[in-house]
């Protein structure tokens, strides 16, 4: 590694580090604040508070960690540019490939990083600061009515209209099992689950059985009610419906695309679909938002450099999420691809990043 490269890395990663500590703190404070009434009324422990910090810790990182980097990448080479040493560079015959190469590496690196907090530290980590809020900090129920949600449980998987926290109530249940070998082989339809003597009971639960390539294959049976087995209480129920989607694996999300392929549920297919790639995409928005911004970055020669890497990477930031929450949005609403709607604001600033960069004299 040469000498510039040290260099480059050192500032841009140095500057990377205290912007992202900076939001992190930022964001437990008025997380603090936020959830202060509650604090003072329930008194959790502070080991309690300090597991729940901690555990928010990854979830903090990924929402904040793209954002701090293209803030350290804009500075550092708008000081750069301030000190001449950008053109001092390309006088020497250095190209502007060779001089943005370090911070693409590092931008790939953190994207790794990312991606691993994501699969294995992220899924976890946030089920347990759920667990707390709703144990030490909240104490109580949620009693606001939940629509269209599906968790698992078992060897069944549960796709639910709206759920009751306050009468303990599912309505509109569709509910798929599987054998041992992961395959549907039963689709109950069921009018309500309610939950009971901490059991739950169907009422007007309808069954067909189904073959490998999910058609029906005997049915219908029908009871006027009939107990589940389902394990979980309401209060796990509302914890779970949050976490089904979001926080699950690749591989998990992937398995759940087969199985719904196989049951032809076409709109959730393709909402999966999107979250699958939303997964992909999010660690990578590092390398993105980098690509995008470097032949600006290395055009900025104003005074006030801090000032206006600051503002620069607010609106850049603004504008990518912004594109991606739209085409995400038109994904789900079936007007572009399910596989292109998460990758278009990738595309479109990696696009115009590589087209600045070639522009630059």
């Amino acid at each position: 590694m040469r000498i510039l490269d040290k260099y480059i890395l050192k500032n841009v990663f140095s500057s990377y580090i205290f912007i992202l500590l900076v939001f992190v703190g930022l964001h437990f404070i008025i997380d603090l604040f936020s959830l202060l009434s509650d604090i003072l009324k329930n008194k959790p422990p502070i080991f309690v508070l300090s597991n729940y910090y901690l555990n928010m810790l990854p979830l903090i990182f990924l929402r904040v960690s793209p954002f701090s980097l293209l803030m350290g990448t804009l500075y550092t080479f708008g000081e750069m540019n301030k000190n001449n040493e950008i053109v001092s560079m390309r006088a020497s015959g250095i190209s502007i490939t060779r001089i943005v190469l370090p911070v693409i590496f590092i931008s790939l690196l953190i994207s790794s990083l990312s991606f691993f907090v994501q699969e294995k530290i992220l899924i976890y980590s946030q089920r347990k600061v759920e667990e707390i809020k709703e144990k030490y900090i909240k104490k109580s129920f949620p009693q606001k009515i939940e629509r269209n949600f599906a968790f698992r449980s078992k060897n069944k998987i549960f796709f639910v209209k709206s759920f009751n926290p306050k009468s303990n109530v599912l309505e509109e249940v569709v509910i798929f099992e599987e054998d041992e070998n992961q395959d549907i082989v039963k689709k109950y339809i069921c009018q309500r689950i309610i939950y009971q003597d901490k059991e739950w009971w169907t009422k007007n639960i309808i069954e067909y059985k189904l073959n490998s390539k999910g058609d029906i294959k005997e049915g219908p049976l029908s009871w006027e009610e009939k107990k589940i087995d389902l394990e979980e209480t309401p209060k796990k129920i509302s914890l779970k419906k949050n976490n089904f989607f979001e926080f699950i694996s690749l591989k998990e999300l992937k398995k759940e695309i087969k199985r719904l392929k196989k049951i032809k549920a076409s709109s959730l297919l393709f909402s999966l679909i999107i979250d699958y790639h939303k997964k992909i995409v999010l660690p990578l928005t590092h390398f993105f938002l980098v690509i995008g911004v470097l032949g600006f970055a290395l055009e900025i020669r104003k005074r006030r450099v801090a000032l206006s890497s600051l503002g620069i990477g607010f609106l850049v930031s603004f504008f990518y999420y912004c594109l991606f929450s739209f085409s995400v949005a038109l994904g789900k609403a079936g007007v572009i691809l399910p596989y292109l709607a998460s990758w278009v604001s990738a595309l479109f600033f990696f696009t115009v990043g590589i087209s600045a960069l070639l522009l630059i004299k």
